[in-house]
């Protein structure tokens, strides 16, 4: 079957190199690449893993900061990622959304090709989710240019894990009503917000939403997808890997154990995300 991973990360050396000394000023960064589960990938090392794995392409992020000056070379990298490998590589940007300047970064990123914006950190980057404040400029310029933004979600029940955050369904469904208009995925299955689109006006509210699979593996049983098809939101699952800290052979186990259809494997792993792409 055709894979497009829609969730994956690529890092420039110097971020490797420099860690310690951003990590000093920028806390989340500190948080997660201090994780026992980091990992790290170039733009070179995500192909040749793609090849291996018989993946087609890969929407690639780098990492969120709050610094808009820091978001700014991320996405440098990997616009010139998307240069170096075309039709490999999909690139989203990166901005700081309650900083100065980050409507005008994510304007540049999509002259240059950008596909969207994301995956970004409400508590690493110190905005909230449901403020439509915060967010309105940077969601009135991709609804203008229609593109999408990720964001970064999670369970709010559960076990910890450094990066987990506090941003979950409550504040995914709060985004959705406050721009219902503004294409929105919601990374590591949104928090849990695809299971309320068995209530008829959850469904109504997140029409504009989507959900990823990133860090399956760590999160829910093989069944979830399973659960996503049977109340209806099978075509707003996409695939994601969160590579490199997971692979996509850790997904095929995963896959393996499902029920799912041929025809939902394909929605799931690479038809729901070729129609956001259009490609």
């Amino acid at each position: 079957m055709a894979v497009i991973d829609s969730h994956v990360h690529i890092y420039p050396d110097f971020l490797r190199k420099e860690r310690d000394r951003i990590a000093a000023r920028e806390p989340w960064f500190e948080l997660l690449t201090s994780s026992k589960v980091q990992k790290w990938g170039t733009a070179e090392e995500l192909v040749a893993a793609m090849d291996e794995a018989g993946i087609e392409r890969s929407v690639a992020t780098s990492f969120a900061f709050l610094d808009q000056g820091l978001c700014r070379e991320m996405n440098d990298y990997v616009l010139e990622a998307a240069r170096r490998f075309p039709g490999r590589i999909v690139p989203l940007a990166v901005v700081s959304p309650a900083r100065a300047g980050a409507a005008a970064e994510a304007c540049r990123a999509f002259e240059l090709g950008a596909a969207g914006i994301g995956e970004l950190f409400p508590d690493g980057q110190r905005f909230a989710l449901s403020s439509a404040a915060q967010l309105r400029e940077l969601c009135a310029l991709c609804g203008e240019r229609d593109k999408f933004i990720l964001f970064h979600c999670a369970e709010q029940a559960g076990h910890s894990y450094p990066g987990k955050g506090s941003c979950g369904a409550r504040e995914a469904a709060a985004f959705c009503r406050n721009f219902p208009l503004v294409k929105v995925i919601f990374a590591h299955f949104g928090g849990g917000l695809w299971a309320f689109e068995a209530m008829p006006e959850m469904r109504l509210l997140t029409a504009n939403a989507r959900y990823d699979s990133a860090a399956w593996p760590w999160l829910y049983e093989p069944r979830i997808a399973e659960a996503i098809f049977a109340i209806g939101a099978g075509e707003k699952i996409l695939f994601g890997s969160d590579w490199p800290i997971l692979d996509f052979a850790r997904y095929e186990k995963l896959l393996a154990r499902t029920r799912l259809t041929p025809e939902q494997k394909q929605a799931l792993l690479s038809d729901n995300a070729r129609r956001l792409l259009s490609c």
